[in-house]
């Protein structure tokens, strides 16, 4: 994994607030500089451009839950059961814990279609996606979990479920005027219900055999 020194991270922070609240088009190098107390060549001189200050902020991320995801991979006391309930939880953690460069991954992502940037997040997404899919295998392997899995469709239903239980927790606590520690506590609330039913629900379909219908 990339190391940043502390002065990248804190510049690297603000970038990524300033772009998920603003849009990276609308952000300026200048804004940046300006937000974090650095000159303009400062940020120049640690990541080149804007385009590589986001490309970082993606490495970054990416290199956190790939590093996560081996750990759980290479766990030889841990069941099959066990990893996948694991991975699931490294997902709803991540992105609840990360939610602004959520925020973020999911506008350019919308708006990109192709380029170095593309290709990046691309190669990134089907490595982390292809670990998830060693963790069915080894469960595979053991007899344990069903051989037809679809491994994209499980990290759709579940990176899909945690997106729409964050934005329906924003609006609910808008709607019944909760701030601050209220606010969070609603969303982990929501969070910890959708927890126990992804953890049933994927376990349910790892293991269905369909020629007991």
């Amino acid at each position: 994994m990339k190391t940043y020194s502390d002065k990248q991270l804190q510049i690297m922070d603000i970038a990524l607030r300033l772009f998920a609240d603003h849009g990276y088009d609308k952000t300026s190098v200048r804004d940046i500089a300006q937000e974090a107390g650095v000159n303009v060549a400062m940020v120049s001189y640690y990541f080149g451009s804007k385009d590589k200050l986001l490309e970082a902020l993606f490495i970054n991320h990416f290199a956190f839950i790939t590093s996560t995801l081996e750990n759980i991979l290479h766990e030889k006391t841990s069941s099959a059961f066990e990893k996948v309930e694991k991975i699931i939880d490294v997902f709803i953690d991540t992105l609840y814990s990360r939610q602004l460069f959520n925020q973020l991954m999911m506008r350019e992502a919308s708006i990109l279609k192709e380029g170095p940037l593309f290709e990046m997040i691309l190669e990134m997404k089907t490595k982390n996606r292809k670990l998830v899919e060693r963790a069915v295998k080894s469960g595979q392997r053991l007899g344990v979990f069903r051989k037809d899995v679809n491994v994209f469709f499980l990290s759709s239903v579940l990176i899909g479920s945690v997106n729409q239980m964050l934005a329906n927790c924003r609006y609910e606590a808008r709607s019944n005027k909760l701030e601050g520690a209220a606010k969070d506590n609603f969303k982990k609330e929501g969070l910890s219900i959708l927890r126990v039913h992804l953890k049933r629900m994927f376990i349910a379909y790892l293991t269905f055999d369909e020629s007991h219908k």
